[in-house]
């Protein structure tokens, strides 16, 4: 009877509207009859279109606007991008375009809170779209979907066998082809290869790119094969918006990539001229080269900027141990290159969640996100203060990497490794982002074995401190020096604090860096009562009112700010450029002025990125360079990171990488490839690359 009145329940509150337009029925459809809190759950878009009426891709192709959804959600509620199908190629007088006929379901992840106190919510969404025949009507319907809210296990609408249709028409980013592309002066070749002897021919291909204006859509594809290589000529447009610099879209088979009646898209993206490492079959030489770069710019990352001040806490845990057992050290050392280990695996692996759940998010992402850095802030402070010597954690925890206490000491030491890979990924070392840009469109597998390349790289150094532990014998015996040098690495820590004041503060404005110092008002208070009463002098009964006094000091704040910084609006450029002359990135600018046959430089940065702002007043602020810039009639653009910025990431990706700093230089004559400078500037290396035009 119970499972009968709650059936009952969710089938009146499952409320979906649908609207009728012209030649189009639209309407918001649930892959499941109830959500719960915390787990993402799948909505689509629903639309059928009249008897050959259609409406449009991502990218419509000659003709046409593509579907978009803008969501109005409960608090705490966030939505996805849309997920896209693959479309059809439909020719209507002599215009080509990418649309749907009949019905399509666009698919969008919705992640709900963590508590929901409503027992059904509401989703509500303005959708526009372009519905055509040989005349086209503009469309649009605001609709909404109401779900109940429940624990019990979610049970499938009558929508669900659709819904996972659907998601067998999505593109897929690997098949068992690896593709390569030549351009030439009218046309653009794909090879497609296969080592596999067992994958069947895919039949018919069809290439969609992502990007208009670039190809002749209406043109004939040319497929020809030759053995196990299948060879795509894709002609392009003689008026064309830009030069293809990167192909990206994806690939159609009308039987499957992987046999008949398997998956029939997938995604490529390829810099002309090079390998797009999208196969399972990969060459092992050139993993081995991008393993190399990885490990190399993992050893760099140890000199760059944002790393070296936290590094000092793992000094001072050398300091510690010098006069150690040789076994000890040894297993410091491990445990420290473990704490690097794991943070990368899982920085690695949550990108690739992430990523696959349809965000757009690239090396350092975590510094874009505002609760992120000020649990980072406050973690860091109170380490400071406990370098300063304000409290003590009864063993060395908090010294990260040194203590008497063999077990303490290990753990302090894994959490060194952690902390430094924390701060360690803004920068992008040299050689590093050739080796993130590979993973952009590798398997799980192949990005997890980079990461860990350049996790060993970066714990390298100190695993060989441990294992040569000689080497520490330079270290004078423990005494009083110690305490001034452990001070003297807290004041280290705190400029590292303070770089991360000024990261807060581009995202949130001067408000947020307020309510940021008054938390560490707190905290320090909190440190303080904990240091005074809260140690092994005083009584037992003391101590446990002063840690209790000190957790509420420091948590009931810390939530009640946390919360007030992340509903802070600062919508200013976080970036503060010392010349007008530097204009704010957008592709559309890009190309209109490359195709004036204007040269552009586009320095793609973030402020959480230190290697970002020492090459800026070094190099890109150099007078001298900012001189050469204007003679040569260069047109200079930012294209900041700071926060999450799709387009930035989408441009980051057409030239292979996920990680800033970026530095393109293009010379504005046509078919010409863009420059890309080394991560590390001087006004030599800009100045060189300039005068090269």
């Amino acid at each position: 009877m119970k499972n009968i009145l709650f059936l009952l329940i969710i089938s009146s509150a499952l409320l979906s509207q649908s609207v009728r337009t012209d030649h189009v029925t639209a309407e918001l459809v649930s892959e499941f009859n109830t959500i719960k809190p915390g787990v993402p759950f799948t909505v689509a878009l629903r639309l059928e279109m009249d008897e050959h009426w259609h409406t449009y891709w991502r990218n419509a192709g000659d003709s046409g606007i593509p579907t978009t959804i803008e969501w109005n959600l409960p608090p705490g509620f966030e939505a996805g991008n849309i997920h896209w199908q693959f479309p059809q190629k439909i020719v209507v007088e002599g215009l080509s375009n990418f649309a749907y006929e009949e019905e399509v379901f666009l698919l969008v992840n919705i992640t709900p809170p963590d508590i929901i106190s409503a027992s059904e919510i509401t989703l509500n969404a303005k959708a526009d779209w372009l519905v055509c025949k040989i005349e086209c009507l503009p469309g649009g319907a605001d609709l909404s979907l109401t779900l109940p809210v429940s624990d019990r296990i979610n049970e499938a609408s009558k929508w669900f066998d659709d819904i996972n249709r659907t998601r067998s028409l999505l593109p897929i980013a690997n098949a068992p082809w690896t593709v390569s592309a030549e351009v030439e002066e009218e046309s653009v070749t794909l090879f497609l290869t296969s080592e596999k002897n067992e994958v069947a021919y895919p039949g018919d291909i069809t290439f969609f790119p992502y990007t208009g204006g670039i190809f002749d859509n209406a043109s004939q594809q040319e497929v020809s094969r030759n053995e196990n290589t299948i060879r795509i000529k894709l002609p392009l447009e003689a008026f064309r918006s830009s030069e293809p610099d990167t192909i990206r879209g994806i690939l159609v088979s009308d039987t499957g990539w992987r046999g008949d009646d398997s998956e029939k898209a997938f995604e490529i993206s390829i810099i002309p001229g090079e390998q797009a490492p999208i196969s399972e079959n990969q060459n092992s030489e050139s993993l081995l080269l991008i393993l190399g770069f990885a490990f190399i710019g993992g050893l760099i990352l140890n000199l760059m900027p944002c790393v070296l001040p936290v590094l000092s806490l793992k000094i001072m845990g050398f300091v510690e141990q010098a006069n150690s057992g040789k076994r000890e050290i040894y297993h410091h050392g491990l445990s420290f290159t473990a704490g690097v280990l794991v943070s990368f695996w899982v920085l690695a692996g949550v990108l690739l969640l992430l990523q696959s759940g349809g965000q757009k998010l690239g090396w350092g992402f975590q510094l874009q996100e505002p609760i992120f850095l000020l649990v980072l802030i406050i973690l860091l402070f109170l380490f400071s203060l406990n370098l300063f010597g304000v409290f003590e954690i009864g063993s060395s925890l908090t010294r990260l990497g040194g203590g008497s206490s063999k077990s303490s000491g290990l753990t302090g030491s894994f959490i060194s490794g952690v902390t430094a890979t924390i701060v360690a990924t803004p920068c992008t070392a040299p050689f590093m982002g050739s080796a993130l840009g590979y993973t952009l469109t590798q398997p799980a597998l192949i990005t997890m074995t980079v990461f860990t390349a350049l996790a060993l790289g970066m714990a390298s150094p100190y695993l060989l401190l441990s294992i040569f532990p000689k080497w520490l014998k330079i270290i004078p015996k423990p005494g009083n020096w110690m305490i001034a040098f452990k001070q003297f690495m807290g004041f280290l820590l705190a400029a590292t604090i303070i770089w991360l004041l000024w990261v807060l503060s581009a995202i949130k404005g001067s408000d947020g860096l307020l309510l940021t110092l008054m938390l560490l008002l707190f905290s320090s208070i909190a440190a303080w009562i904990y240091g005074t009463w809260g140690n092994i002098s005083v009584s037992t009964t003391k101590r446990r009112i002063a840690t209790v006094i000190s957790l509420v000091i420091l948590l009931l704040p810390g939530y009640y700010l946390g919360s007030t910084i992340e509903q802070i609006d600062f919508s200013q450029s976080s970036t503060s450029e010392n010349s007008s002359d530097w204009e704010n990135y957008s592709n559309e600018k890009v190309q209109q002025y490359l195709s004036e046959g204007i040269p552009v430089f586009i320095d793609f940065t973030a402020t959480w990125c230190l290697t970002c702002q020492v090459n800026k007043k070094v190099a890109l602020h150099n007078d001298e360079v900012e001189s050469a810039f204007k003679d040569a009639g260069i047109k200079t653009i930012i294209a900041d990171w700071t926060k999450r910025d799709d387009e930035i990431t989408d441009a980051l990706a057409s030239f292979g990488r996920n990680s800033v700093p970026l530095y393109v230089l293009y010379s504005g004559k046509k078919g010409e490839k863009p420059v890309i400078l080394p991560e590390v500037l001087t006004p030599e290396i800009v100045i060189d690359y300039i005068n090269q035009l």
